[in-house]
């Protein structure tokens, strides 16, 4: 492994080229020359410097990030602890758009308890991101919707569950008066969507609902608790999938639009590079989520998935802080 990379990675964790240095056990002249080779071969600054310390670059911080995980591939590969325990060391799972972080919930508490020793490295993002990421190696597995992958043929899947939803909005809301709403009458309302819209089948139904008009107004929230708590107190109207639209918790607060329960349907699914051999730990992971999700509707943990929700109520009037 370059001596460079530990050096530059260390950077970016202490902050400092001084304390990068002592941590390594080299001169801080030494740690200096190693980032500025770095950053001529790359052709681009890894970290800005400031009168405070230095911070990496946006280009910086992807570098350091990848580099940080073939350092610790590497670490573990020379250690031979997989040799007397597979399922030690680390396992990184992805999960691509973020929106769908909840259908891990109650499988790693499974996975964790089972297998104590393993090293979880959880990230998530766009599913750009997530394909660049799988592609490159810096994941050992991909979470996400199987549209993601199509005519993906250097991925190897594993199904976990399908996926459907509906257009649902708060109890009283006006469109619940319609006997049956047509695009006009949803289109008068403002939409709340993930920042990355969770499936491309969504955007022809957009499309039939708001035209090419640039009046459309949406809101751009990933969490779903949180697009709960906009859809509850405003008109706006949101997506739901079907396991969260039956659960009373669900039905005491909101309801799916009829003739509009199932918009769009796809599944989840687990990816993994064809050409590479998968950890024991991914095996485990796609076991559990299996197991989990089996008969049919996603047992996405409500009481997880909702817990900033329930806790999001904020009194009329709050009494002032006290000093």
């Amino acid at each position: 492994m370059d001596a460079r990379l530990k050096q530059a990675v260390a950077v970016g964790r202490f902050g400092s080229f001084s304390k990068a240095a002592e941590a390594v056990n080299v001169t801080q002249s030494a740690v200096t020359k190693s980032v500025a080779e770095l950053e001529r071969r790359l052709g681009f600054p890894i970290f800005i410097r400031t009168s405070r310390g230095v911070v990496p670059t946006s280009e910086g911080r992807a570098f350091l990030e990848r580099a940080s995980r073939l350092i610790a591939d590497t670490d573990e590969l020379l250690s031979g602890a997989q040799r007397t325990d597979p399922f030690s060391g680390s396992l990184r799972i992805g999960i691509f758009p973020t929106l769908l972080e909840w259908v891990l919930a109650r499988p790693i508490e499974a996975l964790v308890k089972r297998h104590p020793r393993l090293l979880l490295d959880i990230t998530s993002g766009t599913k750009e991101r997530g394909l660049q990421l799988l592609d490159q190696g810096d994941i050992d597995v991909a979470i996400g919707l199987e549209s993601i992958f199509d005519d993906k043929a250097r991925f190897k899947l594993e199904f976990i569950a399908p996926i459907s939803a509906g257009i649902f909005v708060r109890r009283g809301h006006p469109l619940l008066a319609l006997s049956a709403p047509v695009a006009e009458d949803i289109a008068r309302y403002d939409m709340v969507l993930s920042g990355q819209i969770w499936d491309l089948s969504v955007y022809p139904m957009l499309s039939q609902i708001y035209g090419k008009t640039d009046a459309i107004r949406f809101h751009k929230i990933e969490n779903f608790s949180l697009q709960c708590t906009v859809v509850e107190n405003t008109d706006a109207i949101g997506f739901v999938d079907h396991a969260m639209a039956r659960t009373d918790y669900f039905q005491s607060r909101f309801v799916v639009i009829p003739g509009l329960e199932e918009v769009t349907r796809g599944g989840i699914v687990c990816a993994v590079r064809e050409q590479w051999s998968a950890k024991p730990g991914v095996a485990a992971l796609v076991d559990i989520l299996q197991q989990v999700h089996a008969n049919g509707m996603l047992d996405s943990n409500i009481q997880n998935r909702l817990f900033g929700h329930e806790c999001a109520a904020v009194p009329a009037e709050v009494a002032p802080r006290r000093t």
